[in-house]
Parts: C-alpha cells; structure tokens; sequence
C-alpha cells in the first residue's frame, strides 16, 4: 500500500491537538481495531473538526503510523529497563521474552497494529522506522550481552532475529485464540513451558548432529 505524501503543515494549533488525538486513536484501536480507525471518527472523539485534525495529520495511515511508532517506543523502552544485573544467560533470554510477551498481551489491538499489512518497508513515515529499529536493537544488545558480542555482529542479528520470531509467534497465536490461553495460567508459566520446549527441541537436534 502507498503511503500518501503528507500535505504541507500551517501554522495552525490547538493546544496540544495532535497528542489528543493520538491518544483518543489509541482508545478507539482497543475498542474498534485498527480497519475501523479514522480520522474523522478520531475527531468526533476529541470533539474538533476533521479539518483540525487534518492540520496535525495528514491521512488515516500518518495518524495510524504514529500509533505504531508509539508502540515500539514502549516496547523498546520496556525492553531497555530489563534487569541488566542478570549473569545466568537463560534468566537474561527468559525475562526478554517474558517482557516482550506482556507488553503484546497487555496491549493487544495496538500490538496487531505495528505488525499490521499496512505498513511496508517502502512507505513507513522516519518515525516510524526509527521506532521499529531501535525496539529490534534493544532486542539486540540484550542477545550480544547472553553471546558476549557486539550488537551488530551478524551471530547476534541471528540469534535476535530467531528470539523475535518466537516471542512474536507465542504473542500472535495466543492474541488471535490460536493457542488456548487459561486464566489460569500465569503469563511467566506459558513462557518457561514454550522455551522449555526450544531446550528440548535444539538439545535432540544437537545430539543427532553428533
């Protein structure tokens, strides 16, 4: 999907308009998804005219592409406060995917949003993609602290990929009902039963290679 150009901005403000209306956009994901997000419903919510709006951002996909960047930020800064003081390497990856997993779990809808179709490469706005790329490289750094190696080395890009596949996969099956979730079940249970079941899987793969 091409993203439109975003129209030239005037000087014109209403207070602080543009955080307003993010915040009632993220409102309205949790309650409509985002297919059913606009501009104009966004307005009506803040009670100003679509004209208003318009000044601050652009279209539907701006207004949108901010909320996704809003949401890497706080993964990425919910990555970041991660207790460093961890040594054991298991704990180190344990508590990343648990930390990654409840922020896609407490944030649902916004979650769906920032991996959504309506985002390509091509087309995201700057804050978008710096966003994306700074939320991946905490994801790295805390991978190059378990491998003793610097975040940018290709074993660590890997390694952080595979850690963001799983903990990506775990969190979408689970938001879509794929995976039956008790209430029961403790958010840190699930994920020591999923990882658990990676040890066992790579430890038979190992040991048939030998």
């Amino acid at each position: 999907m091409t993203q439109q150009k975003a129209r030239t901005r005037t000087k014109y403000h209403v207070g602080n308009l543009a955080p307003q209306l993010l915040a009632a956009a993220r409102e309205m994901l949790e309650e409509v998804g985002p297919f059913k997000l606009s501009l104009r419903a966004v307005s009506e919510r803040v009670g100003v005219s679509s004209a208003a709006a318009y000044h601050h951002y652009a279209n539907r996909i701006e207004l949108i592409s901010h909320l996704a960047a809003q949401g890497f930020r706080e993964l990425g800064y919910a990555l970041q406060t991660n207790d460093a003081s961890l040594a054991d390497p298991s704990e180190k990856l344990r508590q990343a995917s648990l930390t990654y997993f409840t922020f896609a779990r407490t944030n649902p809808a916004l979650y769906q949003l920032m991996f959504g179709p309506e985002f390509s490469n091509a087309d995201l706005i700057p804050e978008l993609q710096i966003a994306r790329d700074e939320s991946f490289g905490e994801l790295r750094k805390i991978i190059g602290a378990i491998l003793h190696a610097a975040p940018d080395t290709p074993e660590v890009r890997r390694a952080a990929l595979a850690g963001w596949s799983y903990t990506h996969g775990l969190a979408s099956l689970v938001i879509h009902g794929v995976l039956n979730f008790p209430d029961e079940t403790s958010t840190e249970r699930y994920v020591d039963v999923t990882l658990k079941g990676f040890e066992d899987l790579f430890k038979t793969h190992f040991q048939n290679v030998k």
